[in-house]
């Protein structure tokens, strides 16, 4: 997971982008080129900056508000909370994987019809998932997607034939960490849930904060089972 440095008096109102003159929201852990040397300093190029296993244990989980501005999976608002259950002492191969169908970024904005055709040029010019068989798995779990308030992007997911509850959006390594510790000897992970009864053919909808590689993860249960959907977000404007 990349991010970039932090800047202040961030202007986003360029189209639904950062403006040139004031570079992107982020972390000081990385840049959006990946380099992990940052001001001279050497970063991991986890999405936590931890440097082994068990700095990963105890460090703090990321807010996936940071990176996703809105999200939605089919007619589900997403809803933002502190998750109880993410973390898990097993976990099943997840069966879900993008269709490439309904695939796109379509424009929030209804003010400026301009942005709609932008958001339809931007969709012709980038293939946001490749389904074909000759790529590894691993691979097909990349996805493009583009960043800024404005745009709403769109990738279909197929959950099958099982009904999963619990389905929760977060950045994957934070299943790696204890999680935060409230009122309580139970860490809680903060996620996206859209509930239970989520099944067959669904389209998440995420608008996003920033441009950079995340790695996040869906988790969901069906008949007492967990699993973990890994989605590679490659986030460009």
């Amino acid at each position: 997971m990349v991010l970039a440095p932090t800047y202040p008096n961030q202007n986003i109102l360029n189209n639904g982008n950062p403006s040139p003159s004031n570079p992107p929201l982020g972390n000081p852990m990385t840049n959006t080129s990946g380099n992990q040397y940052s001001n001279g300093i050497y970063r991991p190029q986890m999405g936590i900056g931890v440097s082994s296993w068990q700095d990963l244990n105890v460090a703090q989980p990321i807010d996936p508000k940071t990176i996703v501005m809105f999200a939605t999976l089919g007619a589900t608002v997403g809803t933002f909370v502190r998750s109880t259950n993410a973390l898990q002492s097993s976990w099943l191969p997840s069966p879900l994987a993008y269709t490439g169908n309904n695939t796109k970024v379509s424009s929030l904005d209804n003010t400026d019809a301009s942005t709609g055709v932008d958001a339809l040029i931007w969709t012709f010019n980038h293939q946001m998932v490749n389904t074909s068989a000759n790529i590894p798995a691993s691979l097909s779990r990349v996805v493009f997607l583009r960043y800024g308030f404005i745009w709403d992007c769109q990738v279909e997911i197929n959950f099958g034939g099982s009904t999963y509850n619990n389905v929760q959006l977060t950045v994957r390594d934070n299943l790696g960490t204890s999680g935060q510790f409230l009122n309580g000897a139970t860490g809680s992970i903060p996620v996206i849930s859209f509930g239970n009864g989520i099944t067959g053919n669904q389209i998440l909808h995420v608008s996003l904060l920033r441009p950079g590689t995340y790695s996040m993860v869906l988790i969901m249960q069906t008949g007492g089972n967990w699993s973990a959907f890994e989605m590679e977000w490659i986030v460009i404007a």
